[in-house]
């Protein structure tokens, strides 16, 4: 199975006071041969951009995320956008009526549907729906791992 996955998860992920963890961790304790993980390179600065602003005490400095986001390097395949990804995510946006930050949002989204993604997880899952079309993969936040209540 082909995995995109959101900064949301990737943030849940690596931190493990988040609300979240367990949920977007199992994701990385699947072989690879079962699971294809990719991201955008969109969310490795996105993701070392919301590690440093989350309200934690203490907070994450920028070289402990900087590190933390290494270790996620090698279990993912990091996917580089092009500029035709951003002009159909700009594009895809103004079609829509939608502004501001939806485009980062669509170059997620975008990005999976061009490397052909069976699946897209999020814990955003209302911000992605929006920007659906039809070549995009489901849309879906990760579900409670077995054997957690």
């Amino acid at each position: 199975m082909k995995v995109a996955l959101d900064t949301s998860v990737l943030v849940a992920a690596l931190v493990r006071a988040h609300q979240h963890h367990e949920r977007a961790q199992w994701w990385f304790g699947q072989p690879a041969s079962r699971i294809q993980r990719t991201a955008a390179w969109h969310a490795y600065a996105e993701t070392w951009s919301t590690l440093t602003s989350l309200p934690l005490e203490p907070s994450i400095p920028g070289e402990t995320a900087r590190a933390s986001i290494g270790s996620l390097r090698e279990r993912l395949r990091w996917i580089t956008s092009g500029a035709a990804v951003y002009q159909a995510a700009v594009d895809r946006c103004a079609q829509l009526g939608l502004h501001s930050g939806a485009v980062y949002d669509a170059l997620h989204l975008v990005t999976a549907e061009k490397e052909e993604m069976d699946l897209f997880l999020t814990f955003n899952v209302r911000d992605f729906e929006r920007l659906a079309a039809d070549r995009s993969p489901r849309i879906a936040a990760p579900p409670d791992p077995p054997g957690l209540p």
